[in-house]
């Protein structure tokens, strides 16, 4: 099994668990039910240009997601009658997306590790038989 086998194992594990993850955090705090696939789609790629701009030194990118993350969270708004009820909403959806994008990029600072790191870790050592 190659290094790039072993790593992208890892990353499918982890991304299966991430899905349920979230979905639990949504639960949570913002009483959403279900996986919603398209985020989890949106989410591995998010982390996937994290993880491949970290891996080529381009530290620019944290900022640039983030701008975009912006960007995208300033067109969110609830839709309720009652003012009270509205803020209460978008404080748990603030929370919930806050959240959600620390765990990501803390994740894909994790596959940066692996990667970089990979031939340091003794388990990989084994499994590659060296």
């Amino acid at each position: 099994m190659g290094k790039f086998s072993i790593l992208f194992s890892i990353m499918l594990v982890s991304e299966i668990i991430l899905a349920f993850v979230f979905s639990a955090i949504a639960q949570i705090w913002y009483k959403k039910n279900g996986i919603d696939w398209r985020s989890v789609i949106k989410g591995v790629l998010e982390r996937t240009f994290l993880m491949v701009a970290l891996i080529n030194s381009q530290t620019s990118a944290l900022t640039f997601f983030s701008a975009l993350k912006l960007a995208t969270r300033l067109k969110h708004s609830e839709t309720t009658d009652n003012k009270e009820n509205k803020r209460e909403l978008d404080n748990k959806f603030n929370d919930y997306y806050l959240i959600g994008n620390l765990l990501s990029v803390c994740v894909a600072i994790g596959y940066t590790h692996l990667y970089t790191e990979f031939d340091k870790i003794e388990l990989f050592a084994r499994l590659l038989g060296k």
